[in-house]
């Protein structure tokens, strides 16, 4: 008897191969892991700024990206800024709503999955009564964050709930979020 197995292929853009073969690699040389990611902040003037990532230290030794990207952070006119860039808290929900899809997208394609759109949806609600100093009892930060997603793919929607699920456990700005973090601030 000749059984046939379909195996199902999926092209969304991540070479898995290549992400196995760093886990592998990695599990043989723990100390390659340990990495050091920088960004560096000019003030513009106002409450802009631009921020700056250019390099990162990482698999032992100094890395270079591609290019330099620049973020620009400003805040809105009812803030009596220049709105010449996204707020840093908008900024930090774009970053968890990246890492989750970038997640999926490499999720999906180890399963099997194809993808035809992924769409994340991220709001963060904050009293900035904080922020401005009105109630020194309320936090600085979000009180809550909700992010929603809307996916097309060639999978069954308790399939798809099992990839976000899979992309939220091993997501870096996930967890920066939802546990402490020892930062800390000097002045040179």
């Amino acid at each position: 008897m000749n059984v046939q197995t379909e195996v199902k292929t999926a092209d969304n853009g991540v070479n898995v191969d290549a992400l196995m073969g760093a886990r592998a690699a990695l599990t043989e040389a723990p100390a390659a892991a340990q990495f050091t990611w920088r960004a560096e902040c000019d003030w513009m003037g106002g409450v802009h700024s631009r921020s700056t990532v250019k390099s990162f230290f990482g698999l032992g030794e100094e890395q270079a990206h591609s290019g330099e990207f620049t973020i620009d952070a400003d805040h809105p006119p009812q803030f009596a800024a220049s709105d010449l860039g996204a707020t840093p808290v908008e900024i930090v929900l774009s970053a968890l709503a990246s890492c989750l899809t970038a997640g999926v997208a490499s999720v999906a394609q180890n399963r099997g999955i194809q993808l035809h759109s992924v769409r994340a949806k991220v709001e963060g609600d904050m009293d900035v009564s904080g922020i401005l100093g009105i109630d020194a009892d309320i936090r600085n930060g979000f009180s809550a964050i909700r992010v929603s997603f809307d996916i097309d793919a060639d999978a069954s929607q308790e399939d798809i709930a099992a990839v976000v699920a899979q992309s939220q456990k091993r997501s870096a700005v996930f967890d920066i979020i939802t546990n402490p973090t020892n930062v800390h601030v000097s002045v040179n």
